[in-house]
């Protein structure tokens, strides 16, 4: 999911959120309990039937239980 906010990054980082940047501005995901895979990029994307926002180069954590 992707959301914008108002917050700055100190806020956001008090509510458990790190940021890096992308080309449309900075980016915000949990702390914990993702993975980073490469470098973070939102892109919007129009397609006949929808218009969105895809986010690549993070992806949730694996559970160590299903390792």
């Amino acid at each position: 999911m992707v959301s914008f906010t108002n917050e700055d990054e100190e806020a956001m980082a008090e509510k458990g959120y790190r940021a890096d940047t992308s080309e449309i501005g900075k980016v915000y995901y949990p702390d914990q309990g993702v993975e980073l895979s490469e470098e973070i990029a939102v892109n919007y994307v129009e397609y006949p039937w929808i218009t969105c926002f895809q986010v690549e180069g993070i992806r949730p954590a694996e559970e160590e239980n299903n390792i």
